[in-house]
């Protein structure tokens, strides 16, 4: 049986990365943009376990709200990385993240790779070379930037990486249960690839503090006053917005989240965006209305844009996993059909499912 989900105020406590605005619309729009009838079929029936529509007629939540687990409810898979795995004790989840913000979960959301080193960044290594979106490159490159700790090691494409190769094998092993809980889940880090502090060393701001608190007050503040305005620009921008190539291999996945991250970041450039805020914020943190107004009107509409690419990549994710797997002959119309919350739940609060790995430990677990 499913536990009663607890809803309560965004100023309980919980506060996740992009929003809840961002990853749930994300999401939703993906599942509606899927090409192959089966995998279409399948998500349209999932479409609220994967997430929860933030506007419109059909809104089941608004930014005010957030879908909590404090009593171990079930959570709509898009956020589970950050409502589940990253706030709730390592004696619940498993250990993902057994401290805020350093555990291993943690770097999982997040690739800083536009610090220089040598005069170029890794992004720009990784555009030129795709063979370069590597964990020893990505190991290598850290090091030598002195970022040595677990938790200022990135490695947002190969955590994708690993979920595409879930969603493969789940295909193959005809596990519908399974599909559905690791397609919700890679949204959330899909959704974080289209957000461009997430692969910036300015992610809160400059090295001096210029800018600090920019992180919250764009992606969460500025996305929740907005998200109506967001959500419904987004459903019309992703009919323009250009298809990924096929996603052949786990790791060409990973390479189109590394081409995500660089389209965000040409699209709204991260010093542009934390020079922005500290031009009108009056102290760290300032998220006033003025403040995200003031963001709005520079990078709004960029914001819609960033969304649109990530339903249209995260749709092109699931598409390529569904076709490798040989989705569209392997299971019987009424296997596509809604999956009880309880099984999901039971793969989310599994650490064995799709673990939560570090960058020096996630390399044996990649396929090709």
């Amino acid at each position: 049986m499913v536990r009663t989900p607890l809803v309560v105020q965004a100023s309980a406590g919980v506060q996740p990365l992009w929003g809840k605005a961002g990853h749930y619309t994300i999401a939703s729009l993906a599942c509606a943009h899927v090409a192959p009838p089966g995998l279409a079929r399948l998500l349209a029936a999932n479409s609220d376990r994967i997430s929860l529509r933030m506007h419109g007629a059909q809104a089941t939540a608004t930014p005010n709200v957030v879908e909590a687990n404090r009593d171990l409810g079930f959570v709509p898979l898009a956020d589970v990385p950050d409502l589940v795995w990253k706030n709730l004790p390592s004696a619940v989840t498993g250990g993902r993240d057994t401290a805020f913000r350093s555990g291993p979960e943690h770097p999982n959301h997040y690739a800083d790779i536009d610090e220089p080193l040598d005069g170029v960044t890794l992004r720009e290594r990784c555009r030129q070379d795709a063979s370069n979106v590597a964990v020893p490159v990505w190991q290598d490159y850290y090091t030598r930037l002195g970022h040595t700790q677990p938790d200022e090691r990135g490695l947002l494409p190969f955590r994708v990486q690993q979920f595409f190769s879930e969603l493969v094998d789940a295909v193959r092993a005809r596990d519908i249960a399974r599909f559905v809980a690791a397609a919700g889940l890679v949204a959330h880090y899909v959704g974080d690839a289209c957000q461009p502090l997430h692969g910036s060393y300015l992610s809160n701001g400059m090295p001096d503090g210029t800018g600090a608190g920019v992180h919250s007050a764009y992606e969460t503040t500025m996305v929740d006053r907005h998200v109506t305005q967001l959500a419904a620009g987004a459903e019309q921008a992703v009919k323009a917005t250009p298809t990924p190539s096929p996603m052949t291999s786990a790791h060409g996945a990973g390479v189109a989240v590394v081409q995500l991250m660089d389209r965000s970041a040409r699209s709204v450039d991260p010093l542009a965006l934390v020079q922005a805020y500290a031009a009108v914020a009056a102290k760290p943190g300032d998220a006033t209305v003025a403040v995200t107004d003031a963001l709005w009107e520079r990078f709004g509409a960029a914001t819609i844009g960033l969304f649109a690419d990530g339903a249209v990549t995260l749709a092109a994710l699931w598409e390529s996993a569904w076709e490798l797997g040989g989705g569209e002959t392997a299971f019987a119309a009424d296997e596509l059909s809604a999956v009880d919350p309880a099984a999901l739940q039971r793969l989310y609060e599994d650490p064995a499912f799709a673990p939560s790995l570090v960058l020096d430990e996630i390399g044996p677990v990649l396929t090709a």
